[in-house]
C-alpha cells in the first residue's frame, strides 16, 4: 500500500506542479479548457484510486502478484499526469490546445492502460468471485483509447464530461455511505 500510495504522490505533485509553473512562467500561455479539464481528471484519478486502495487494507496480501496489481495501475496514472503536464518554456508562447493535441496518445494510452490495470487488480486481489462485471470496464477503456487516436474536440469534451459526472455521482454515493452530511 505504501509503494503505491508514494507513486500516487508523485503523479499529484506533477499536475499541481504543472500548474505551479504555468502560473509562474513569464511565457504566455494560452489556457485551453480540455487541458485544465483533463488534469484535474487525472488528478481526481489519482486520489480516487488511492482511496479505492484502502478497501484492500482488510485483505491478506499475499504474494507478489497482488503487489504489482496495487502498483502497476499507479504507475500508468502517474505516466499520463507526466504526459500531460507540459515543460514551460522562460519566455514565448505555450498554446495549451495544441500541446494537448500533439500529446494525446502519450496521455490517454496509460489511462486506458490504468483502467484496465484496476479492473484487473481487483481480480487479481481480490478474487474473480468477489468481482462484478460493470459496463464501465469495457466502456472506460474503449473511450479513452478513441481520446488518443481522434482530433475531435467534440469528442474529447463529451468524454471529459462523461467522465466528470460520473465521478460527480461515485463522489455522492461515496460521501453518504461513509456518513457525512452536508445539510447540517
Amino acid at each position: 500500500m505504501m509503494i503505491a500510495a508514494v507513486v500516487v504522490a508523485v503523479g499529484m505533485t506533477e499536475i499541481v506542479g504543472g500548474w505551479g509553473r504555468l502560473m509562474r512562467t513569464r511565457a504566455a500561455v494560452e489556457p485551453h479548457w480540455l487541458h485544465l479539464g483533463w488534469t484535474i481528471a487525472i488528478l481526481v484519478m489519482l486520489i480516487g484510486h488511492w482511496v479505492g486502495m484502502w478497501s484492500y487494507n482488510d485483505l491478506a496480501i499475499e504474494n507478489v502478484g497482488q503487489i504489482m496489481a496495487l502498483v502497476v495501475p499507479s504507475i500508468f496514472c502517474v505516466l499520463a499526469a507526466y504526459a500531460i503536464t507540459p515543460d514551460v518554456p522562460l519566455t514565448g508562447t505555450l498554446d495549451m490546445r495544441e500541446y494537448y493535441m500533439a500529446k494525446r496518445a502519450p496521455i490517454f494510452l496509460p489511462l486506458t492502460a490504468f483502467l484496465v490495470a484496476t479492473n484487473v487488480s481487483d481480480v487479481v486481489i481480490a478474487g474473480a468471485d468477489k468481482v462484478e462485471f460493470r459496463l464501465g470496464m469495457l466502456a472506460g477503456p474503449a473511450s479513452l483509447m478513441s481520446l488518443a487516436i481522434t482530433k475531435r474536440i467534440w469528442v474529447h469534451g463529451v468524454v471529459l464530461g462523461a467522465l466528470s459526472l460520473i465521478i460527480i455521482v461515485f463522489m455522492s454515493i461515496g460521501v453518504g455511505q461513509i456518513g457525512l452530511r452536508f445539510d447540517g
